[in-house]
């Protein structure tokens, strides 16, 4: 751990002289490497899934990812378990969950399944199969593999026939990498015609067909995400207005620094004087801000339902997401009542439809600063933010989003 974090902040000759200094050994030259040994060594969330070949008496989903853990279940992993317990239940299928990075929590699986009001599955089965030295997944010939994003996809591909793969895509996830190995290896996958694809968003499929994405394009088949009333409903405050940044600097598509300028922009504009707004910060390793005259709240680490809460609570927020994808946490706001700032991106130009109170703004500057002006009048008229919520088309229910994916599967 002191080398890793030495290595983060220090040029090489002072890392060198420390790790001497405190007697950590200097690394050994390392062995030859096959080609294919050190892929595997570089890429190892690619290692082929172990697969044994057995019948049962009743076929099984088995549904891959990386962790199930109540920290993780936010957006798309518990999207992926919804989708996952109802595919397997209309089907009259068994259902197997299978991590590859740690082993699964059944307690968020839980929490999870009760917060959305869906019965847990008396036959659930959950399997730790490590990419180096996992426990082999059982596959029986009438069984199905979901998998949960393109390594877990390229994983399965080694074992598992194709026909017997479906894919939940949830992102473009070649926008995850540079240009590189990485992303020129998914965009190789998503070239694979004989999969079935299950994307998130019509919105999403639309910007596959348009961006040389032939798999999803030939074989995809769109769902939209549910917000149930439950849990997304308006839950207005008391005291002051609330503005909440959608701020997370670890993950580069939230664009943290360009959400930075513009809440600074604002404020220095007179926008959300401290007598009528809170800030609220929310995103993992934020660094402290300093806004004159201004106190943040931030929110680390949410658990689901304090999320929940804060989404519930909230006027205005900022979200930002450089991909095709509209991303949760916008409809999360606007399916609760609240108004929500978001950029535009390639096929992603207008969300008016879904709701009035999301408001989609160019990426510069100005445009967002813009956008947060026209925010901050919408969000005290709370007879229009609930006109707008009265009159969305968000889908409200889990039946309701699936239903025209499964009579396609």
């Amino acid at each position: 751990m002191i080398g890793s974090r030495v290595k983060t902040l220090l040029p090489r000759p002072v890392r060198s002289a420390i790790k001497r200094a405190i007697g950590v050994p200097p690394p050994g030259p390392l062995a030859p490497a096959t080609p294919g040994e050190i892929l595997r060594r570089t890429l190892s969330n690619l290692a082929p899934l172990r697969v044994r070949r057995e019948e049962a008496a009743r076929p099984t989903l088995s549904m891959i990812t990386d962790t199930i853990a109540g920290s993780h279940l936010f957006g798309g992993v518990g999207t992926a378990v919804l989708f996952a317990v109802a595919l397997a239940a209309r089907k009259g299928m068994a259902l197997r969950i299978v991590t590859r990075d740690r082993p699964p929590e059944e307690r968020a699986i839980h929490g999870l399944l009760s917060v959305y009001n869906v019965e847990f599955p008396l036959d659930l089965e959950l399997l730790f199969s490590a990419a180096s030295d996992g426990s082999p997944v059982p596959l029986g010939p009438d069984d199905l593999v979901l998998t949960t994003s393109w390594w877990t996809t390229h994983a399965a591909l080694h074992d598992v026939p194709k026909q017997q793969i479906v894919y939940l895509i949830q992102e473009d996830e070649r926008m995850f990498y540079p240009g590189g190995d990485q992303q020129l290896l998914c965009n190789e996958l998503l070239q694979e015609k004989e999969l079935r694809y299950v994307v998130n968003t019509s919105l999403l499929l639309q910007h596959f067909r348009e961006s040389g994405a032939a798999g999803p394009a030939a074989n995809g088949v769109a769902f939209e995400p549910a917000f149930p009333d439950h849990i997304y409903r308006p839950e207005p405050g008391t005291g002051r207005r609330k503005l909440l940044f959608y701020a997370r600097p670890g993950h580069p598509r939230n664009l943290f620094l360009r959400g930075l300028q513009a809440i600074a922009a604002a404020t220095e504009h007179g926008l959300f004087p401290s007598d009528a707004w809170e800030l609220h910060f929310a995103g993992v390793d934020i660094p402290p801000v300093d806004l004159p005259g201004r106190e943040i709240a931030y929110h680390d680490s949410l658990p689901w339902q304090d999320y929940a809460a804060l989404v519930r609570g909230t006027d205005l927020a900022l979200s930002l997401m450089y991909t095709p994808h509209p991303s949760y946490p916008p409809l999360d706001i606007a399916a609760s009542g609240g108004v929500v700032v978001t950029n535009s991106f390639g096929v992603k130009s207008d969300l008016s439809g879904r709701s009035a109170n999301i408001i989609i703004v160019p990426t510069t500057l100005d445009g967002i600063l813009d956008g947060l002006m026209r925010g901050s009048v919408l969000a005290i008229d709370d007879a229009a933010r609930a006109q707008n919520r009265s009159s969305d088309t968000i889908v409200r229910s889990w039946d309701q989003s699936f239903g025209p994916v499964f009579d396609r599967l």
